[in-house]
């Protein structure tokens, strides 16, 4: 998936650490770097931060549902 079709939306990422630890978060793409080598990201408390795209991996696009509307 191009990093470009991420901006704005809500995704599960696995986030891989220098240290070897690693894990599955909820994040919104807020913003990508000229370079397309950072991207900021917005995780589930609000905090802000960047992330280099290498330490990224996009495992599923998130949908937002409405309320009061099924999903067809």
């Amino acid at each position: 998936m191009i990093i470009e079709e991420l901006l704005g939306k809500r995704c599960l990422i696995k986030e891989t650490a220098r240290f070897g630890n690693s894990g599955v978060n909820e994040v919104k793409v807020l913003e990508i770097a000229p370079s397309r080598n950072w991207v900021k990201l917005m995780n589930s408390y609000g905090n802000k931060y960047w992330k280099p795209t290498s330490e990224i991996q996009v495992i599923e696009v998130l949908i937002d549902l409405k309320t009061g509307k099924p999903l067809n």
